[in-house]
Order: structure tokens, then C-alpha cells, then sequence
């Protein structure tokens, strides 16, 4: 048994399986709908049931208020429809979005700095491989299973692909990646496909951004600020970067430089535990962004990394500091369960 998803305003249809999430079905008919942490705890895959019914997931209460929930609000990557459906989707994009394809890469190099790896990958000539900055592509294994990982390059230079990759103890990709039996290496050939995701920079506005990263959060930063320097925006940037120690900060020294040359721009790396010589800020990325930034009213904020991080920071900033809750964007990097 299946059934049809509908989604309003511009009435783009996909199939869902029997007991299949909306948003797994989507994305396996190549569809980008919003999302982030697909577990039902972010709450960004929230959408307007216009008519049909689904039942709600077991963590739909998480991310759910009670009013929301009264207003027909559900979490796509939960839901599982029980009759045909019409859904209203903040956030996206149709038939804009850049197509979901799947084909083969070649790694071109792989840099291993502290507990991160560097992948980059070369793509096929033809067609051109297109993305907005902020996206991410799956890692096809021959398992049948994939893995998630931000592209951390420009849109503006597609050629190749550069993914950060964080070691992961017993990780199924990091087991490929790292160590002495590593079977990732150049000029190996995987699958990939992409892009995918909705974490991405709103063009269209002119409003000053603060970029929040914590760890390998920081690849999709990076590629949205290369797309920054490439367009050469005039838009007021500053970036927070956050690690435990200074380590984690992999690539300190070229987001420096790189933020430097964006016209009215800033860069803090902040430390919660730090190294003995560190002279930077301490504590946690979201505390620093509103002692700077008290009023936060008439920003865009883009979030990447830690679950509790993005968490922490759109409801202090959405509570507290009077972010409109439109202007928080986020993509939570949370580990594979199988």
C-alpha cells in the first residue's frame, strides 16, 4: 500500500510507502525538503498538514509544542501518512533546488589533521554537478547503507567536492577512512549522491549573518563563505567557531584568512576546555554570539554542528534576544545509528 504527498503551493507529488516517513520517502524520490538531524529532536523538517491524516512518530513531542501540534504541524521526518496528504512546506524550494543525482567520484586527496579527514573528490566533466552552499551530499556504501556529509567547497568551483569528515570510534565510514586498514584512499571510486539539503544561505536577503560552527560544522560554513567572497557581498559577517581544544579548530588559520576578506566581517574561535596557551574566548559559541549581538532583531543566523549547541542557541536566541524565528537556520550533525 502507498500514498501520495502533495505539497502546496506549487502541488509537486511523491509516493510513500506503507510505514515509511515522509521525509525518508522524499528524499529517496530525490526531493529536498527541509531538515536536519532527521530524528525528530531539531524540529526543522516542521510542516502544515492541509488535509489527510499521518500518525505522529514517537518523538514528535520533542520538537512539537502542543499548539503547534493543535495547528496541524507535524514533523516530516516522523510522520507516516495514513491516507493521502496536502502539506504546506516552509522553506522550500520546488523546482528551483538544484536536481538530486547519483554517480560515481574519484578521491583525489585525503588530509588527515588532528581527528579529521580531509576528503576531496573529483566529479565526472558532464554533466556539471550543481549546488547552493550549505548543501551536502550521501556517501553510497556497498553495504546498501550511506553516509552524510556537508560539502565544504564553493559552488563556484564544482569540479571537485571537499568533504571534513570527523573520526568516529567504530564509525562505519571511519572505519573505511582511518587507521591502517583504510580502504579510502586516492584514487578509489565510490558513489555518491546529491546534493541534498535545505541549509542554505538566503541570497535574497540583505540582512547582516552570523555563522555559528562547532567542530567539522565548519564545512558548510566554509562553502558559504567562499560564496560569499566570490559574489563579493557586502553583507556584515561574523563567524563563531567552537571546539573543546585548539585542535578541534582544524583549519584556525584559513578561516582567519578567509573572513578577511569579506568587507565588514569578524571571526571568534572559542574554546570550552581550553589548551594551557590559548589567549581566545572560553566557553560556548551561543553565549559569545549575544554578548556581541544583544538584539538580534534584524540578523540571520545559520547554526551548524552539535545537536545541543543549535538547540541552545535558537531558543536563547528566539526567546531571549528577538530573532525572529524565520532568521534561524540550522543543519545538526548528529552520528549515524546503524
Amino acid at each position: 500500500m502507498s500514498y501520495t504527498v502533495t505539497l502546496t503551493p506549487d502541488q509537486t507529488t511523491f509516493t510513500v510507502s506503507e510505514d515509511e516517513p515522509i521525509l525518508h520517502a522524499a528524499k529517496r524520490q530525490g526531493l529536498n525538503l527541509p531538515h536536519s538531524c532527521q530524528s525528530g529532536i531539531c524540529g526543522q523538517c516542521k510542516a502544515k498538514l492541509v488535509s489527510g491524516e499521518v500518525s505522529g512518530g514517537k518523538y514528535a513531542e520533542l520538537a512539537l509544542s502542543s499548539e503547534e501540534a493543535e495547528q496541524g504541524k507535524i514533523l516530516m521526518c516522523c510522520a507516516i501518512p495514513q491516507s493521502d496528504i496536502t502539506l504546506t512546506v516552509p522553506g522550500y524550494n520546488g523546482a528551483s533546488a538544484p536536481p538530486v543525482k547519483t554517480f560515481p567520484a574519484r578521491v583525489s586527496s585525503v588530509e588527515y589533521i588532528h581527528d579529521a579527514a580531509i576528503l576531496t573528490l573529483a566529479l565526472p566533466k558532464a554533466p556539471p554537478f550543481v549546488f547552493w552552499a550549505g548543501q551536502y551530499i550521501d556517501i553510497l556504501l556497498k553495504n546498501g547503507e550511506s553516509r552524510s556529509y556537508s560539502i565544504a567547497n564553493s559552488p563556484d568551483s564544482a569540479a571537485t567536492i571537499e568533504l571534513h569528515i570527523r573520526k568516529r570510534e567504530n564509525g562505519l565510514f571511519s572505519n573505511m577512512l582511518f587507521g591502517e586498514n583504510a580502504v579510502v584512499k586516492e584514487k578509489a571510486i565510490m558513489r555518491i549522491r546529491g546534493p541534498l539539503g535545505t541549509f542554505t544561505l538566503k541570497e535574497e536577503s540583505g540582512k547582516p549573518i552570523i555563522l555559528m560552527a562547532t567542530g567539522t560544522g565548519f564545512a558548510p560554513i566554509h562553502s558559504i563563505l567562499q560564496h560569499l567572497i566570490y559574489n563579493n557581498s557586502k553583507r556584515s559577517v561574523h563567524l563563531y567557531w567552537g571546539g573543546r581544544q585548539e585542535a578541534d579548530l582544524y583549519r584556525l588559520r584559513e578561516a582567519a584568512n578567509i573572513v578577511s576578506l569579506l568587507p565588514q566581517s569578524s571571526f571568534t574561535p572559542i574554546l570550552s576546555q581550553p589548551d594551557a596557551g590559548w589567549q581566545g574566548a572560553r566557553g560556548y559559541t551561543q553565549d559569545y554570539v549575544v554578548a556581541d549581538h544583544p538584539d538580534l532583531s534584524a540578523y540571520e543566523v545559520y547554526a551548524c554542528g552539535s545537536l545541543a549547541m543549535i538547540q541552545s542557541s535558537q531558543q536563547q536566541f528566539i526567546q531571549h534576544h528577538n530573532l525572529p524565528e524565520d532568521a534561524f537556520f540550522s543543519d545538526a550533525f548528529s552520528p549515524a545509528v546503524s
